[in-house]
């Protein structure tokens, strides 16, 4: 699960971004560079493709700190989604998993548990990069209006959360050395925003960003199972992959459950 960024460490929080920039860049332009990937306009829908390769399982988890996760056992690797959350969440998350998926290769060990590790961090950087490249110049074009009205513009343009919003704006602000910017972004990164999908209905914004979607769908892994069982019917761990899907989901439940 990802630290939580407040007011108080976000200035911790960016300097070990300071430290790990240049990899997590390189990174992603590999899979910037990559046409075959990248011919896919929206980067959010990119996102869930990417993971749909990987058997993706969607599902709804009434815990707002649970955003999602990879399950490793066996050999098998199956990243999930929690879908109870708004969906701004659910694909920065999505990119956040991918970079684990992809570039993360010290974090495997069954169910992953990754509070305050660098691989972590790694993997928001990646989420940012790969979401919020050219935020601060949006945000700087924007015309004259309430600071927060502005982040939720940012928001829907570049269809990411609240706080990644502010965390790349705070980082521009830093380098920018734009000390008005910081005080603003601190003032306002705790906000609890009441209502958030009235505020963008009353900037004229598609609320549906920031309401949850309730997606059940598992069923890129079952398409995997179906495929393996077309293509080598005669042999019989197809059942055990099955049985497989079947033990994801309760254990799903059970970690979940833990937090009630």
């Amino acid at each position: 699960m990802s630290e939580l960024i407040t007011s108080e460490n976000i200035d911790l929080v960016i300097k070990k971004n300071d430290e790990i920039r240049d990899e997590v860049l390189e990174q992603t332009m590999k899979l910037q560079m990559n046409p075959a990937i990248m011919k896919v306009a929206s980067r959010p829908q990119l996102a869930l493709l990417i993971l749909q390769g990987f058997g993706l399982i969607q599902m709804p988890i009434e815990d707002k700190f649970w955003s999602g996760a990879i399950f490793v056992k066996n050999g098998k690797i199956i990243p999930v989604l929690n879908t109870a959350l708004p969906r701004a969440n659910q694909y920065f998350t999505a990119w956040h998993e991918i970079y684990h998926l992809i570039f993360d290769k010290v974090s495997f060990d069954h169910f992953i548990e990754r509070d305050n590790t660098m691989e972590e961090r790694k993997a928001e950087c990646f989420a940012a990069s790969m979401l919020l490249t050219g935020v601060d110049r949006y945000f700087i074009e924007l015309p004259e209006m309430d600071f927060v009205s502005k982040i939720f513009h940012c928001m829907s343009a570049f269809q990411a959360p609240y706080k990644a919003v502010l965390v790349s704006l705070y980082e521009y602000a830093l380098q920018s050395e734009n000390e008005i910017l910081k005080k603003r972004v601190k003032e306002v990164f705790g906000l609890e925003v009441e209502n958030m999908p009235q505020k963008f209905r009353e900037l004229g914004l598609d609320d549906s960003l920031v309401k949850p979607s309730y997606v059940i769908n598992a069923s890129s892994l079952q398409e995997r199972i179906r495929n393996s069982k077309t293509k080598n019917p005669e042999i019989n761990y197809h059942k055990d992959n099955e049985e497989f899907l079947i033990n994801i989901m309760k254990e799903i439940s059970m970690i979940t459950r833990k937090g009630e």
